[in-house]
């Protein structure tokens, strides 16, 4: 199975694309197995992955929590403002 996660600013930069696709072996897993599956196939990424949360579904969750078939992931990096 495969689940696209949506990358932004220097994350989208770094890897030359606003989304990559990842091959996962079955639903659900943890946020933290795709962290480290990403680090894997993309090492430009793996020092900044720690630096980032996932988004599920447009909402922020940790690495202990899962991610379904189906669901919208996103990496959002470190905002500031006002």
């Amino acid at each position: 199975m495969t689940l696209d996660v949506l990358l932004f600013g220097p994350l989208a930069s770094r890897a030359g694309t606003g989304q990559i696709t990842l091959s996962v072996e079955g639903f659900p897993v943890s946020c933290a197995a795709l962290r480290e599956s990403l680090a894997r196939s993309h090492p430009e990424l793996a020092e900044s992955l720690p630096l980032h949360r996932f988004a599920v579904n447009a909402r922020f969750v940790g690495d202990e929590d899962v991610v379904r078939e189906g669901d919208e992931v996103a990496l959002i990096g470190m905002v500031s403002g006002g």
